[in-house]
């Protein structure tokens, strides 16, 4: 077969292709698989919430003697502050998990040899998809990524009204707007004796909140 008849080959080109699809997805399964906690407090260093590397919420930790000096409502603003910076650290872990698995990715070219039996059944026109070629794919899933995003906050838009999660003993109350945690609050009630209990009620609304969102993203 000649060289130009196996560029045109339709199989060729599907070979191709799975060749860059399969580095692609090496690429992004060793990116967003970041491990370990990831801790993010407010200013004052009253409240700390701890996430694992899917941004799940694991703990929430209050200082009791924020009780003794302000009324209970104020622990909410500190709290989505907290929350807030646990996201953005597992964010950043991802991000930089994103650019040591490009460092490490294996050659494409190897990684298509390996899954065959000898070199004469690869085509030879086999085009290994460059770090170029991964990033244009990324960036492409990427905007279309953001493209569901717009369209699906849109169409919130179009429906303003907030969902408000509360924990199982009613102590805390999150409002969720826009598929983000907007608000945090309190019940003024509670005292410095349950200041644990105030962390598990927080840790369940967020968890509460977050797979309600990502019940609304599926469909």
């Amino acid at each position: 077969m000649s060289t130009h008849s196996q560029r045109d080959d339709p199989v060729a080109g599907l070979t191709r292709l799975a060749a860059s699809v399969r580095s692609l997805r090496h690429t992004v399964r060793a990116g967003t698989r970041v491990e370990g906690h990831h801790r993010g407090s407010d200013a004052h260093g009253v409240v700390s919430v701890v996430a694992d590397g899917a941004g799940q919420v694991e703990s929430v930790d209050i200082d009791r003697e924020w009780f003794a000096r302000t009324p209970a409502s104020s622990v909410g603003p500190a709290l989505l502050e907290a929350y807030q910076a646990a996201m953005v650290a597992v964010l950043d872990a991802v991000a930089e998990r994103m650019s040591a698995a490009e460092r490490e990715a294996p050659p494409p070219v190897a990684a298509e040899a390996a899954g065959r039996s000898s070199d004469a059944e690869r085509p030879a026109t086999l085009v290994a998809p460059s770090f170029a070629d991964v990033r244009a794919a990324l960036h492409d899933l990427e905007e279309r990524q953001y493209e569901r995003e717009r369209r699906r906050r849109l169409r919130q838009l179009d429906r303003p009204q907030a969902r408000v999660v509360h924990g199982p003993h009613r102590m805390v109350s999150v409002t969720v707007r826009g598929g983000d945690i907007a608000e945090i609050t309190v019940a003024n009630g509670v005292r410095r004796d349950r200041a644990a209990t105030l962390g598990e009620d927080v840790v369940l609304a967020l968890r509460a909140a977050r797979s309600q969102d990502d019940a609304t993203r599926s469909v």
